[in-house]
C-alpha cells in the first residue's frame, strides 16, 4: 500500500458549493479510512490512521468510531432532503454496519467500555442513526433499539448522588466531569428522561459553570476516596467539545414537552451565555473572520467538530437570540470554509498522490486530507508521508456537515 499523501490540487475556496464540500468529506474519509472489522463481512470501522495500521493491536478509540457514525447519519440526512434517497439508504447501510463493526471489536456488546463519556457519545449517534431508519423504513432497526436501551441503563448506572449529582466519568467512580455529564444529560432528554436530563444540567452549572468566563471546567475528582469523608478538587482545564452538547442538552429540554415556561427561559438564556463563552474563549480571529480554535490531534482532532455540530443546532434555533444564533453560525460557517481552503486534494485512482500528479475536482474523483488547524493549510499542518489520524478527518467532515446544514436554510454564505 502506498504510504505518502503528497499534493496534487488544493483548489480554490469558491471551486463548490457548500452541499459538495460536506460530499467531498464524506467521500474522503470513507474511501480513506473504511475498513472491515476484525475481517468480518458485513461490519465497518475507521481506521485509526491513514496508511491503515498493519497490526490488529492498533489502537482502539471507541468515541472516534461513535463521531464517525454520527458523520454517517449527517451524509444520509443530507442527502435524503437533497432527493437522493438511493444515497441516504447506502449511508444508513453503512451506519448499521458500523455499529455492527463497534459492538464486534467491543467484545459483543457496546456497553463493554469503561468510560461512560464513550458510552453517551455512542448513545447519541445510535438515536440518531434510528431517526435515519425512521426517515427512509418508518421504524428504527432492532439493532439501534437494543443498544440505545442498554447504553442508556449503563448511563443510568453513572449517574448518582455522589459529588452532588452529576455522571462519573468512568468506572473508577473519582471523577464527575463535564465529558461525560454532557452528553449523558442530552442522551437523557432525547430518550424521554427530562428529570435526570435537568438534574445533571444543574449539577453542571452549580458546580463547574465559570460564570465570568461563560464555560465549563473540565471536571471535580475524588481525592480522598475511602476516607470517611468526601474531599473534591476542581479539574480547572477548559475544552471546547464540553461546550457543544450541553448547548444542545439546554436547547431541546426548554423543547420538551412539559417543560414550563420559566424553566424554558431559564434554559434559552443559559444556551446563550454557553454560545457568548464558546466564541469568546475559543474562537480567533482569521481573514477578517472569528474561527474555531482546535486542538492537535489524537482526541483533541475531535473537540471543534463537536462544538461546530451543537453550534449548528443553536444557530438554527428559533428561540435564541438573533445575535447568539447569528455568532454561532458564523463560527461555523468560518471555520468550514478555513478548513475547505487549507484541504490538499489528490486522485488515488491515477496515482497515490505522486507530487505534480493533476487530479480532477469533480466530487467522487478526487478524496481530500484536511488540516487539522484552519488557521494552517494541510501541507504545513499534515505533512506528505505523515500518517492522517482519523479525528482530524472526522472533524473536518463534521465541521462541513454542519455548514451545510445551515446552508440548506439559508443561513450561510460560502466562504
Amino acid at each position: 500500500m502506498p504510504t505518502t499523501t503528497a499534493p496534487t490540487t488544493t483548489g480554490t475556496v469558491a471551486d463548490a458549493s457548500v452541499p459538495e464540500r460536506a460530499e467531498k468529506a464524506a467521500h474522503s474519509v470513507r474511501e480513506l479510512f473504511a475498513r472491515r472489522a476484525l475481517g468480518v463481512p458485513g461490519t465497518l470501522l475507521g481506521a485509526p490512521a491513514h496508511p491503515h495500521p498493519e497490526s490488529r493491536r492498533a489502537p482502539w478509540h471507541y468515541w472516534w468510531q461513535a463521531h464517525l457514525l454520527d458523520a454517517l447519519v449527517d451524509a444520509g440526512l443530507r442527502q435524503l432532503a437533497a432527493g437522493r434517497e438511493d444515497h441516504a439508504r447506502e449511508l444508513r447501510r453503512e451506519g448499521h454496519r458500523l455499529l455492527r463493526g463497534i459492538t464486534l471489536r467491543s467484545g459483543g456488546r457496546v456497553v463493554n467500555n469503561a468510560y461512560y463519556d464513550d458510552m453517551a457519545w455512542l448513545l447519541l449517534a445510535v438515536g440518531r442513526l434510528a431517526d435515519l431508519d425512521r426517515a427512509l423504513t418508518g421504524r428504527p432497526a432492532m439493532d439501534c433499539l437494543d443498544a440505545g436501551a442498554a447504553l442508556v441503563a449503563r448511563l443510568e448506572q453513572g449517574h448518582t448522588g455522589d459529588l452532588g449529582g452529576g455522571v462519573f466519568w468512568n468506572t473508577g467512580h473519582d471523577v464527575k466531569n463535564t465529558a461525560s455529564s454532557g452528553p449523558a444529560a442530552l442522551g437523557f432528554v432525547r430518550t424521554h428522561r427530562p428529570e435526570r436530563a435537568a438534574a445533571v444540567l444543574g449539577w453542571l452549572r452549580e458546580r463547574l459553570w465559570n460564570p465570568e468566563r461563560r464555560i465549563f471546567h473540565d471536571g471535580l475528582r475524588l481525592v480522598a476516596a475511602g476516607s470517611g469523608s468526601e474531599v473534591t478538587r476542581l479539574d480547572e482545564r477548559v475544552f471546547s467539545y464540553n461546550s457543544g452538547p450541553v448547548l444542545a442538552a439546554l436547547l431541546e429540554l426548554a423543547d420538551a414537552a412539559g417543560t414550563p415556561a420559566a424553566q424554558r427561559q431559564e434554559l434559552v438564556r443559559a444556551a446563550s451565555d454557553v454560545v457568548s463563552g464558546a466564541a469568546e474563549e475559543f474562537g480567533r480571529d482569521l481573514g477578517g473572520h472569528r474561527v474555531l480554535r482546535t486542538h492537535g490531534g489524537g482526541d483533541g482532532g475531535l473537540f471543534t467538530g463537536i462544538l461546530a455540530r451543537h453550534l449548528a443546532d443553536a444557530a438554527r434555533h428559533p428561540a435564541l437570540p438573533e445575535q447568539a444564533r447569528r455568532t454561532a453560525g458564523e463560527l461555523v460557517t468560518a471555520t468550514a470554509g478555513a478548513l475547505w481552503a487549507g484541504r490538499r486534494e489528490f486522485d488515488p485512482a491515477v496515482d497515490f498522490a505522486v507530487p505534480g500528479t493533476t487530479a480532477s475536482t469533480v466530487v467522487g474523483e478526487t478524496v481530500a486530507i484536511f488540516s487539522p488547524d484552519p488557521a494552517r493549510h494541510a501541507n504545513e499542518a499534515q505533512r506528505p508521508g505523515v500518517p492522517v489520524e482519523l479525528s482530524t478527518q472526522v472533524q473536518a467532515w463534521t465541521v462541513l456537515e454542519a455548514a451545510a446544514r445551515l446552508d440548506a436554510e439559508g443561513l450561510s454564505a460560502v466562504r
